[in-house]
């Protein structure tokens, strides 16, 4: 009877645990078998490796043969008295869990030869760790504190862009310093599982061209990584297309690319579309399909970083907002007091005064009542803009990113600002046609509305340049074709004025040959 009772209770005792060590033996990492360890030389042995982002663990047996049956490893610091470090956790396969608060055990009670893990702290942490472990090798056969070496780490929580879970961002990138490199992980949600390619981009501009690019292809289930740089909107690859890039590795699992990937921060013999990571760039985030071996145009637009960021610090980073509505209506409201009904009320008031004679509707001619309309609606929009752009930045001065010559489109601003509300001003308090100093304001008043329509135009240049506004390069060039035509129009229109005006001296002459 008593030979039964035991026998139970061994059988209890070998399958009370086979998914893991408890919790309770957390602090002790004893199991509860009713045997002490082993007092001999451990069989087993902790190894790791460095990869990216996470340090790869494992434990096995020192002569590969040797089999065990459970484990629970936990982390400890090389204080005085060790402390396990709990800020940090295991990521681990299939017949494994995590637990003990940043420590991992086993999930089955099958014989293993070897365990893989891949551990990393949940926090930036500076100095040494080791791993600490206990491994069942039987019931009966336990062996504790089977230790690694130490470790020295030097681990800052990585950034990422945008700043946002998978769960709601299709794609997510992570970037780290380790020394004199930076270590890269993209994240991405593909629409189909195969021959799609997932990029990101070194942009100096925030646009496509002259952008430095590492793509991530999924080519019939091969799946690699490429350097190269857009020549315009198109990727060409580079002639070493893995220059400066090392421990390359990507999966695809359930529609879900990971890839990683080490970038030298300086790149020797570098070609120049390399750029040094010493400097700011926007990162620009893309996908699209591959077609026939060959990356295709992305689908739909790059994410692009809010600024410019520096890959040498580790700080979140959000996607540009496309919804800046604020911002957008600022840009709309000053092209269209400037460039459209500015311009039309100057040209109306410079060249045609003399049409429309004899019509005084309300006791005004007419050019005059075109001329006010229009520059009253001028100064409204103008305010506006103002008031809109002043609540979205919170200064009048802020400073902004970009070539030098874009940083004074706050200052310009301020100037046509104060030229807007100057002019009516001065026709408020204008002396009557008649009066002697007439042409004081007549002058006065031409001089700061040129003014204010010449720094309108390279304030708009300026504003569409910076980086904020993401508008597309070619916005540019729609201010300088606007800039050019109004001049030539301008300049076309005096011809024509002082053409009629000397035709109109000579038709007098004629009718006044002898003139008194």
């Amino acid at each position: 009877m008593l030979s039964v009772f035991l026998t139970l209770a061994l059988i209890c005792g070998c399958s009370c645990y086979p998914s893991g060590a408890p919790e309770s033996a957390c602090t002790t990492m004893t199991p509860s078998h009713g045997v002490p360890p082993q007092n001999t030389s451990s069989p087993y042995v902790i190894q790791f490796s460095s990869s990216n982002f996470s340090m790869d663990i494992t434990i096995s047996s020192k002569d590969g043969n040797t089999s065990f049956k459970g484990f629970l490893v936990e982390v400890f610091t090389d204080q005085p008295t060790p402390n396990q470090l709990k800020e940090s956790e295991f990521k681990v396969p299939e017949n494994a869990h995590p637990t003990c608060n940043g420590g991992a055990t086993h999930s089955d009670a099958k014989e293993k030869h070897m365990i893989g893990l891949q551990w990393q702290p949940t926090t930036s942490f500076t100095g040494k760790v080791k791993f600490r472990a206990t491994i069942v090798q039987a019931y009966t056969v336990i062996w504790k504190n089977v230790e690694s070496e130490y470790l020295s780490v030097d681990y800052t929580a990585p950034s990422t862009s945008p700043t946002c879970p998978l769960t709601t961002c299709e794609s997510v990138v992570m970037w780290r310093r380790s020394g004199n490199c930076v270590d890269f992980k993209i994240v991405a949600r593909l629409d189909r599982p195969n021959n799609r390619w997932v990029a990101i981009g070194f942009s100096p501009t925030g646009r496509m061209p002259k952008t430095s690019v590492i793509m991530c292809l999924v080519d019939n289930g091969k799946i690699s990584v490429e350097e190269g740089i857009n020549k315009g909107y198109s990727f060409g690859p580079l002639s070493n297309k893995t220059l400066g890039l090392t421990n390359i590795s990507a999966s695809v699992v359930d529609r879900v690319l990971r890839c990683t990937f080490t970038r030298q921060i300086n790149i020797s013999g570098s070609v120049e579309s390399i750029y040094s990571l010493t400097k700011k760039y926007f990162l620009l985030l893309g996908d699209g399909p591959i077609i026939g071996g060959t990356p295709g145009q992305h689908e739909k637009t790059p994410v692009k970083s809010e600024s410019r960021v520096d890959f040498l610090v580790n700080e979140n980073v959000g996607s540009d907002d496309p919804s800046k509505t604020l911002y957008k209506l600022h840009g709309s409201l000053m092209i269209l007091s400037w460039m459209f009904l500015s311009s039309v009320a100057i040209i109306i008031a410079r060249y045609y005064k003399s049409e429309w004679r004899g019509m005084m509707p309300c006791g005004v001619k007419v050019w005059f009542a075109i001329h006010r309309t229009m520059m009253s609606l001028v100064f409204i929009i103008t305010t506006a803009s103002f008031i809109i752009i002043f609540i979205q930045v919170g200064s009048l001065l802020q400073e902004t990113e970009g070539d030098i010559y874009v940083r004074y489109h706050p200052a310009l601003g301020i100037t046509v600002m104060a030229l807007c509300v100057a002019n009516p001003i001065m026709a408020f308090f204008r002396c009557d046609p008649g009066h002697k100093y007439r042409h004081v304001f007549h002058y006065s008043h031409m001089f700061v509305g040129t003014a204010a329509q010449i720094l309108s135009a390279i304030t708009i240049y300026f504003g569409v340049n910076l980086e904020k506004s993401n508008t597309p390069e070619e916005a540019s060039y729609i201010v300088i074709a606007y800039i050019i035509t109004y001049v030539i129009i301008e300049v076309i229109l005096e011809c024509q004025k002082y053409y009629r005006r000397n035709e109109e001296v000579d038709v007098y002459h004629k009718k006044n040959p002898n003139p008194a």
